[in-house]
């Protein structure tokens, strides 16, 4: 769009308001922009309104016009949730109340400029409020509102600088990076990069791995993150050392993430509040979010106290570093944090495709149809029952409601052969070729015809103990073969594999007990989009949680869920059992010791 498109759509309300007649007066009483500019600092506080003698030029002209056309539609390549007015003014009166007395204050993504209103009107003893917003649109918007409130009466004594630029390029200058007393207000996009891309968004940071991962990791998910998550480490890189408060809305996922980081970042940073939002009611959101406060300039602790933003001074939860560890939970975990160690078996995830429609399959009476209701004649031994994230909500998981096809027995095995070996199941792949061309995930980049992942000598044990990774309650099911061949799960699950069912029985019995619910409720973020994970499920010290369980309480537990064992079970059985797990966890405990952690 062009600057008098701009124009014309932030004026377009006010030039058929009330507020019309102030806008001609200013349109016609001066016919040079540094006059203009003058007497527009004089009444709303901005350094320079119009930048050059065009762009006042082309105010003049916009006002002179006809209201034509419709508003253009807000992108969402930006990543916006406009804030509400009510939520700015709860947000500001509660830093009005700390209290704190900024200088200088930064609204780094101002959007319609909410956060800039409500500064000026909580804090006007502020000498300076500087706005960086990527989007032209707005800052005429925010320029009009502005005049708006001269119209009302209200004049701010504050001076105004706004940028249009991109805030992860942008040039602070030497006046606000030398602040002696800052406040950095706002709400940064919550867009993920994966989301933007999608998009084709220009709004994207620069392209880095933020969170120095590596190989397979720093392809997939675990490397995707919030735009606003880019934006607050940029921030506090910024000014993290200068004296002053950062209160910026944001998901709990992204104050969980800067707050995980910090042991490796140099900020310098105290007193974390994450003061908890209805964001389904202030934005239409369904998302866990929160304002994050924090004060720059001071010592670094590591601790995030969690309340609301309706009673701020009820604390509800710590969470953080505490005794080397990352928890979510603080006090409770102090009641369990013996069991945090290393596994003494490896975890895994499921196989992933990103190809459902046609690797997923759907039988009956032994006739099985793909995900475009075509029946599939294949090789039998080519595909497995399959268990997804909510066929694990039981102690024992016996049905399985799909099939899956298996190409590959172990990671990058070369697909070629199957065309001898299984001349059904690769006409149907290779008839259904266009599918798999359409996978995006860089994981299948230069690697063999129709590769799946998450797959090796483990997907196939007899025995397995399995969860899924998005459910908020953890339950660990046990899974037995079915058909005299094994079940196999998706990647929304992670599992343990055992060539006996007495292993997997007790280790399925050992995960549900009543002390590893507490120990994973200490170290786990419920509102986390996948809440279990294999970093999470490795702190598990299963040796040291056999230490503390008896025989008589693992019989309880299968009386209190209905189940009866496949075969007897006796109090020798689980003592046998338990000594192999401690056996197992020596190793890893020497490794953990060795490296310091």
């Amino acid at each position: 769009m062009s600057q008098t498109s701009f124009i014309a759509e932030a004026a377009k309300e006010y030039r058929t308001g009330a507020d019309h007649p102030l806008l001609f007066e200013l349109a016609s009483a001066y016919g040079d922009f540094d006059q203009a500019n003058k007497r527009l600092k004089a009444l709303t506080g901005i350094r320079s309104f119009f930048p050059d003698q065009k762009t006042w030029a082309e105010f003049r002209q916009v006002l002179a016009s006809p209201v034509e056309g419709e508003e253009t539609p807000q992108e969402r390549e930006w990543g916006d949730f406009q804030t509400p007015p009510r939520l700015v003014d709860q947000v500001c009166r509660c830093l009005a109340n700390l209290p704190i007395s900024p200088q200088v204050i930064i609204e780094p993504t101002y959007g319609l400029g909410n956060f800039i209103l409500g500064a000026l009107k909580y804090f006007p003893t502020a000498k300076l409020v500087y706005g960086v917003e990527i989007q032209q649109k707005y800052e005429w918007q925010l320029k009009l509102n502005l005049l708006t409130q001269v119209r009302q009466g209200s004049r701010p004594t504050t001076e105004i600088e706004l940028h249009q630029d991109d805030i992860f390029t942008h040039q602070f200058s030497p006046e606000v990076l030398n602040a002696v007393s800052l406040l950095i207000i706002g709400n940064p996009p919550w867009v993920t990069n994966a989301e933007l891309g999608g998009l084709n968004s220009r709004n994207l940071p620069p392209k880095r791995n933020l969170k120095a991962l590596n190989g397979l990791d720093a392809m997939t998910g675990k490397s995707n993150f919030d735009l606003g998550e880019a934006v607050l480490l940029r921030l506090l890189k910024l000014f993290s050392h200068r004296r002053g408060t950062l209160a910026l809305l944001c998901k709990n996922a992204v104050i969980k993430n800067m707050v995980k980081a910090l042991l490796e970042q140099p900020f310098r940073i105290s007193n974390m509040q994450a003061l908890e939002i209805d964001a389904a009611r202030e934005f239409n959101a369904a998302v866990d979010a929160s304002l994050l406060v924090l004060e720059m300039g001071q010592p670094a602790t590591f601790v995030c106290k969690v309340t609301t933003l309706k009673r701020p001074t009820d604390i509800t939860k710590s969470f953080g570093w505490t005794r080397h560890q990352f928890v979510s939970d603080i006090e409770s975990y102090e009641t369990t944090y013996e069991l945090d160690g290393v596994s003494p078996f490896l975890w895994r995830h499921g196989l992933k495709h990103d190809c459902a429609k046609i690797m997923e399959l759907d039988g009956q009476n032994g006739a099985y149809t793909n995900g475009n209701n075509e029946l599939v004649d294949i090789e039998p031994e080519t595909n497995y029952w399959l268990l997804k994230s909510s066929d694990l909500r039981s102690f024992e998981s016996a049905q399985a409601r799909k099939k899956v096809i298996v190409t590959q027995h172990f990671l990058g095995e070369d697909t070629a052969g199957l065309k001898q070996q299984f001349p059904k199941l690769w006409s149907y792949l290779t008839k259904n070729s266009e599918y798999f061309a359409r996978r995006k995930s860089r994981i299948y980049r230069d690697k063999p015809r129709f590769s799946i992942f998450g797959i090796g000598e483990y997907s196939f044990k007899p025995y397995k103990v399995a969860i899924s990774g998005l459910y908020k309650e953890p339950c660990f099911s046990l899974v037995c073969p079915i058909d005299n061949r094994p079940v196999l799960l998706d990647d929304t699950c992670y599992f343990l594999g055992f060539d006996t069912y007495i292993e997997a029985l007790f280790t399925a019995s050992l995960l549900n007990s009543q002390i590893v619910t507490r120990f994973l409720g200490s170290i786990v973020f419920t509102d986390a989009k996948r809440p279990y994970t294999k970093e999470i499920l490795m702190r598990i010290d299963l040796a040291r949680v056999a230490s503390l369980v008896t025989f008589e309480t693992l019989k309880q537990f299968w009386q209190k869920v209905g189940y009866n064992p496949r075969v007897s079970i006796t109090a020798t059985d689980f003592e046998e059992f338990a000594q192999q797990l401690g056996h197992k966890g020596e190793p890893q405990k020497s490794l953990q010791l060795g490296l310091g952690i």
